[in-house]
């Protein structure tokens, strides 16, 4: 059976329950799903929100990662 793929974006910036139910909800629309997280690049966010990030876009991403919700994350 293939798995659903399922897409989540965002700055995840300073994580908190929002971003983590976030991603389990998204998680959960299938019983056979793979969740891909993108994290937005450092640039990006700061061009879309006028502002910088408080963490850079690797601590972001490993924060992510280390929810263990997402099958990938980019």
């Amino acid at each position: 059976m293939q798995k659903t793929k399922i897409l989540a974006a965002g700055t995840f910036d300073i994580l908190h329950t929002g971003h983590v139910e976030f991603l389990k909800a998204a998680k959960a629309l299938s019983k056979n799903s793979h969740l891909t997280t993108i994290i937005a690049r450092d640039k990006n966010s700061r061009k879309i929100k006028n502002k910088p990030t408080i963490n850079d876009e690797i601590l972001r991403l490993k924060k992510v990662k280390n929810l263990k919700i997402a099958d990938s994350v980019i």
